[in-house]
Order: C-alpha cells, then structure tokens, then sequence
C-alpha cells in the first residue's frame, strides 16, 4: 500500500506533484477539485458557504480510507499545524511529502497562474502561522516543469564539414518579448553549458543525435555542437540539415531556474532571468524571433556563400515599447505545472 500527504504553502504545486506521480486507480483528494463539482465554479474561485460541504466530503473519504486500508491514495493539504500533518499520516498510514518553496516563489506562481487576488492572502496566511518545521518531513520542489520554444530564422551554411559534423545554430534570442509575453533576459543562458541534440521534433523515443555546448552572443542563444556522423541518427540529421539550409528551424527544451514579473515597455510580461537547457533540436517548423543554423563547418571553415556566422532573421521581435517588428511568433509549451497548481 502507497499513500502520501503532499503538504504546502497555497501556489506550491501540490496538485501537479500528485498528477505526476499518482497512477490508475490511485485516489487522490484535491479541495479545489471537490469544491469546484460541488458549484460549479472555477476550481480556484472559494466560497465560503461551500466550505463545510467539502470538508464533510474530505472527512467521509477519510473514513472510508480508514476501512479500505489497502486503497493507495494521495491527500493535498494546505494545513499550517504541524500536529495535523502527524495526527493524519498516523491515521491513514501515510508518508508525508513536503514541497518546499519560498513565499517569493508561491506569490510568483500565483500571479503566473492568475489566481484570484484572495490567494495572495492565502500565501501571506500560511507563512506567518504555519508552525510547521520542514525538516521534519521528506522534502520535495515538486516536480520539474519542462517548456519548449521553438523559432525560425535565416541561415548560412559551410563547406567541409562531412568529416566533423560540426555546427552553429541560433535557438534563441534574447531581450524580445515573444508570443507568450515571455522576456528572455541576457545571461540567462548558462554560458559553456553542455547540451543533448536531439533528434528532429524532439523525439525522446530515439537516442540523441549529437552533442554542442551553449553560448550568448549579441541577443543570441547559440548552440556550438556536432553532429554524430559514425552514428545512423547523427548521420541522417547532419544531411538534412545541410540540404535544408534556409528552411531548417531550431527548438530548445528548458526549465526556469530564476523569473520575475514585469513591465516590459508598456507591457506586462514574464522575465526569464536564469535557464537550464535540457536539450536542442531541429524541429519542421517554428515561427520567428531570428533563430536558425548559422553555420555547419570543416577543417577549411569556409561559408559557402560568403556570408558571416552572425547571419540573423527577423521573424517577429519586438522592441523594448512591446512594437511588433514581424510576424507574432508561436511559443510552444510543453508540461507546465503552473496549471495545475493548488491550495
């Protein structure tokens, strides 16, 4: 028998921990999910007059635990008392995982995840009377959220690479606002990180396809890399990349180690202060913000046609007042916990 109590300040992503690891037939109580099918309403709008009927619920599952002891389940609690959490894993003879995040961070993921303004106080309420040591349960950040952005931009390619594989592409850009009024910060990018290319679309069912490591320059994300030519994959990517030219677009799978909320001309965006880049590939089609394979090299490191390794596009960047300077690009995100998160 498995069951967990995930404990937390409200905005710690509770939820998205209990989807991530509960499995069929698992139970899993939610407050906000009980209170929004009992009205109707979103799963984060509470009202008080509701309240005693969800907890009635809460305490019946409770008991019904209690007499099915080998039912596995998951219970989210927003519980301040210390006391509470052990009085209850005794009860249902359950582990107690504690996600542990700062209030900065709980309010940061409120605002992102536009809860109604009541839950800031929530979050205040929780760390000024929580009386609960951290330490004293296992501890957990939840778990990682992954994202994808994906780009299109202009291209020029090298002669002799057909014995290294080597390449440069530009994956990103930086100090734009792009489609999901995100702002990637210069320095957010960790310079010399080593990076997975993967294979095309990010396929993770197939073995990488080459390495590179990551650099910023002038507003650039770049990916210095090779492919791995004594491997079919490697092989079969470095020759479509090259006959592509042009056409060839990237995308970089990261996770947010440090955001902030702010104004970024007149517009309300996201800051991406600081990244982990978990891998790059070349994808079929992206959309703007002048990324793309900026060069493919050899031993003579000659451009094949005359142009320099900074090539760049514009393919829908803004400037600093939030203007349109083309097309509005497509962000695509991929597993997002902010959307699941809970009290």
């Amino acid at each position: 028998m498995t069951r967990t109590i995930v404990a937390g300040p409200p905005c710690a992503g509770k939820s998205s921990y209990c989807a991530e690891n509960a499995q069929s037939g698992d139970l899993v109580y939610d407050y906000d999910l009980v209170h929004g099918a009992l009205s109707l309403q979103p799963s984060h709008q509470h009202d008080a007059r509701i309240r005693p009927f969800v907890l009635a619920a809460r305490d019946a599952i409770y008991t019904e635990l209690e007499n099915e002891p080998d039912q596995p389940a998951w219970i989210i609690t927003s519980t301040r008392k210390a006391s509470e959490l052990r009085e209850l894993s005794k009860r249902l003879g359950a582990q107690v995982v504690m996600l542990n995040v700062s209030r900065e961070e709980a309010h940061l993921r409120c605002d992102e995840a536009e809860r109604p303004p009541a839950w800031h106080e929530y979050i205040d309420r929780w760390f000024e009377d929580s009386d609960i040591d951290p330490t004293e349960f296992e501890l957990s950040k939840g778990i990682k959220s992954m994202e994808k952005k994906t780009y299109r931009g202009t291209i020029s390619l090298k002669e002799d690479s057909d014995q290294t594989g080597e390449f440069q592409a530009v994956f990103a850009t930086t100090n734009v606002i792009d489609h999901d009024e995100d702002v990637t910060v210069p320095g957010a990018f960790q310079d010399g990180q080593e990076a997975v290319i993967e294979a095309w679309n990010h396929n993770y069912q197939n073995l990488p396809v080459g390495k590179g490591a990551i650099h910023e320059r002038d507003n650039k994300a770049l990916v210095d890399g090779a492919f791995f030519l004594d491997t079919q994959g490697g092989l079969e990517h470095y020759k479509t990349v090259k006959a592509l030219g042009p056409l060839q677009e990237w995308s970089y799978t990261f996770e947010i180690l440090e955001r902030s909320m702010g104004k970024f001309g007149d517009r309300d965006v996201r800051f991406l202060k600081k990244l982990d880049v978990w891998g790059v590939a070349p994808v079929q089609r992206g959309a703007g913000i002048g990324t793309g394979t900026t060069a493919i090299k050899g031993a003579g490191g000659d451009s094949s046609d005359g142009s320099s390794d900074d090539a760049d596009g514009d393919g829908g960047q803004t400037d600093a007042n939030g203007a349109p300077s083309g097309p509005t690009p497509q962000v695509v995100l991929a597993d997002i916990d902010i959307q699941l998160m809970e009290v």
